[in-house]
């Protein structure tokens, strides 16, 4: 390759720029910095912002998260063994399904309100003994007194049924004693 500027002799001859062009030039470059603001301020900033905003936001989650699971979240007696797992299972299918069986007469509804009302006030009974569970832990006389409350449910139930049974009998006697 050929070096041009032999041939144009640069090297020899100094060229220089007008003070004219020089300055136009600068003026030129000034603008164009002007014209250009500087933003990395503002999006210091805008990050800084954003990251505190996602933070509160974060933290109030966990906060309020944890405690929605905590109240959410009763501890149970089948929660503490598997063993009592099962009985509490066996106790509450068995309720469910005694009243679920239950056949009432309109001839006795006293007698089943009145069973009802001792049952729901027996189970507000369990639900404070679930309550105690949560607040102070696992108790064995509480363990006992739970499982009794339960018993005592179904007991209840059962007499209900052996009692509208008799009633009933007793009706069916004494309404075919008066046939005949």
């Amino acid at each position: 390759m050929k070096d041009l500027r032999k041939d144009f002799n640069y090297e020899d001859s100094k060229i220089e720029l007008s003070d004219r062009h020089l300055n136009k030039f600068e003026s030129k470059l000034n603008r164009n910095f002007k014209n250009k603001k500087d933003f990395s301020t503002y999006y210091k900033v805008a990050s800084v912002v954003v990251i505190l905003l996602l933070s509160s936001i974060i933290l109030h989650y966990y906060t309020t998260s944890s405690e929605v699971i905590t109240e959410e979240t009763p501890m149970k007696l089948g929660d503490i063994s598997p063993e009592l797992q099962q009985l509490e299972n066996f106790y509450l299918t068995s309720i469910n399904y005694e009243l679920a069986t239950l056949e009432t007469d309109h001839n006795f509804d006293e007698v089943v309100d009145d069973y009802l009302e001792e049952l729901k006030i027996i189970d507000s009974e369990y639900q404070d003994l679930q309550d105690e569970l949560n607040e102070n832990g696992v108790n064995e006389n509480l363990i006992d007194a739970m499982l009794k409350n339960l018993q005592l449910r179904l007991e209840l139930l059962q007499n209900l049924k052996s009692q509208l049974n008799d009633l009933k009998t007793l009706n069916n006697e004494n309404n075919s004693y008066y046939q005949i």
